[in-house]
């Protein structure tokens, strides 16, 4: 659990919305069987002041960075919860098939360490090329301490990897040449990249699209980071809301209709369209084909193989068929400007992942 301060202006309009017909609202597709079960789970509870968010699959918030904090929050987890601080030292200790933690694995990527193959091609990104832009932070030292002084978080592995997704983002806009305006980001969770985008390439306005129940979840968490971003939640979009000024707009899946044409520069979808169905995938792809303009950039980054299913799949044979990244409807009109298996995803993690960054020609 996670206890978060809102504003009250945002407490209070977040509450309407829970409350709201566009919270219930049955999807006009169905959730995957994955989603049927975590989304149950997840929870916010408004206080006077604050809210609490609880779930386990959806967010990764990262703890507050000052010593006494982090003290008092290991001290508590080890009375509560040892076993899963042994488990948390083991998977340090001894990871898997060579597998490294974060921090070590993006300085090996962002150095061309031997350990990420950097072997060059076309469609392989050059890190070395890479941390020449401006902007693009090349070590988790500068991460850490980029992040920790805006947000007063510490930089978790989550954090680390939306960075490296902003780095790689850099190579394609910067505020001299090519300034992104609006983003659209397809699945955010509790909003860690919209999070670190809007701290950093602001003015930006950026468009969210998820489930009800984790919408709630990236309000009370950028509402929080940022009290004095102006937001439009669900249940106040109208057909000319995404015209007006906003920093953050949120969408449930039944409201896609509301983005016009053309109107994004740039959109994302990291690690979420593994787990919809098929339906949901080409559903998004369409959508991200329409809106995105012409020469836009869209970024997404997902495991090559998963079986959106819930967690019993272990003890009992499901038949959903699996989703596959080669697999998703590509559009052939698109150009291809990045296509690799994620080299930093790779050294932390046994399911390797896909990355892809097309431009849109329509």
């Amino acid at each position: 659990m996670y206890q978060l301060k809102l504003v009250p202006d945002v407490a209070v309009r977040l509450k309407k919305f829970i409350n709201s017909e566009q919270f219930s609202q049955k999807n006009k597709f169905s959730k995957s069987g994955y989603w049927e079960h975590f989304a149950d789970q997840l929870s916010v509870d408004i206080k006077e002041g604050s809210v609490n968010v609880m779930g386990s699959s959806g967010f990764y918030i990262s703890g507050h960075s000052s010593i006494w904090n982090r003290g008092i929050r290991i001290f508590l987890l080890v009375l509560k919860k040892p076993t899963r601080v042994l488990n948390w030292f083991a998977k340090y200790i001894s990871l898997p098939r060579g597998l490294m933690i974060y921090e070590k694995a993006f300085d090996a990527v962002m150095t061309h360490a031997d350990i990420s193959e950097p072997f060059l091609s076309p469609y392989r990104l050059n890190h070395l090329e890479l941390a020449k832009i401006d902007g693009v932070l090349s070590s988790s030292r500068k991460i850490k301490k980029h992040y920790s002084s805006w947000s007063g978080r510490s930089a978790s592995g989550s954090i680390i990897n939306q960075y490296y997704h902003q780095n790689i983002l850099r190579k394609y806009y910067n505020k001299q040449e090519n300034k992104v305006n609006t983003i659209m980001e397809i699945g955010p969770g509790n909003g860690n990249l919209p999070s670190v985008l809007f701290n950093d390439w602001r003015p930006v306005r950026i468009i969210l699209v998820d489930l009800p129940e984790t919408l709630a979840i990236s309000i009370s968490f950028l509402g929080s980071q940022f009290p004095a971003a102006k937001l439009i939640l669900p249940h106040e979009i109208n057909d000319s809301s995404l015209r007006g000024d906003y920093d953050f707009a949120f969408l449930t899946v039944d409201q896609l209709d509301c983005i016009k044409d053309d109107s994004v520069d740039l959109s994302i979808n990291c690690d979420s369209f593994q787990e919809m169905t098929h339906e949901q995938i080409s559903i998004y792809f369409k959508l991200i084909q329409r809106v995105t303009r012409e020469s836009g950039i869209f970024f997404t980054t997902n495991r090559v193989e998963k079986i959106p299913c819930e967690p019993d799949s272990y003890n009992i044979e499901h038949c959903e068929l699996p989703n596959r990244f080669s697999d998703y409807p590509w559009d052939e009109n698109n150009e291809i400007l990045a296509f690799e298996i994620s080299r930093f995803i790779r050294l932390v993690q046994l399911d390797d992942q896909y990355l892809r960054v097309e431009r849109i020609h329509k």
